[in-house]
């Protein structure tokens, strides 16, 4: 009877690669849950109704542009915050690729895209952003079916959020990611809602 070549090596003893622990591809669940307290697009809406209450159009448009802003801001800050302190594998590979080839011009898009997705993911009713471009020149996207757009309309009117006061917010959003990451960007708004019916937003390295 023939030996079996391979019985000693079933035999022998090898090492089990165990994880420290589970890799995840998703956004963390308590990271969105937090933005979505903190930012939901009620809490922004209700504030801004409030705020144009009995007030002129040219009035509303001063008023939303503020409001919009300083929120825009501070979700952005807020969302790269907890990107950075809640990671997940996709931008920790990519940032892992950053560290051994040590070429820096790999953050993006990835980077600023992972940030603009957590923070719609958090704040929206899709459970995809649709992205249009995404190469080493250019990241677009869309924003369908605006939840903070519509919540907008359905407690201060159609007049009023086809003023399209409420894009303050990502434009700011966007401008945040540019100085936070010291990028040189140019931000621009293609498509709004009241227009098109939906948003579109690019941001284009100079």
């Amino acid at each position: 009877m023939a030996q079996d070549p391979f019985e000693a090596l079933r035999k022998a003893p090898y090492p089990l690669f165990v994880a420290p622990r589970p890799y995840s591809f998703d956004v963390n669940e308590d990271m969105v849950e937090m933005l979505r307290k903190e930012f939901g697009a009620d809490i922004i809406a209700t504030k801004f109704c409030e705020a144009i209450g009995g007030k002129a159009p040219s009035e509303i448009e001063k008023i939303g542009k503020k409001l919009f802003e300083d929120y825009g801001q501070k979700w952005m800050k807020r969302t790269i915050q907890l990107s950075d302190e809640y990671p997940d594998r996709t931008i920790e590979m990519v940032m892992e690729t950053v560290d051994r080839s040590g070429k820096q011009f790999l953050i993006w898009p990835h980077v600023p895209q992972r940030y603009v997705e957590v923070a719609y993911l958090s704040t929206q009713q899709f459970l995809k952003l649709p992205l249009t471009l995404n190469n080493a020149y250019e990241l677009a996207y869309r924003v369908p079916q605006c939840l903070l757009y519509n919540t907008v309309k359905g407690k201060c009117g159609a007049e009023v959020a086809n003023m399209m006061t409420c894009k303050n917010a990502c434009l700011r959003a966007l401008e945040t990611i540019a100085r936070g990451m010291e990028m040189e960007l140019l931000i621009t708004m293609p498509a709004t809602t009241a227009k098109d019916g939906f948003c579109e937003f690019s941001m284009k390295k100079l």
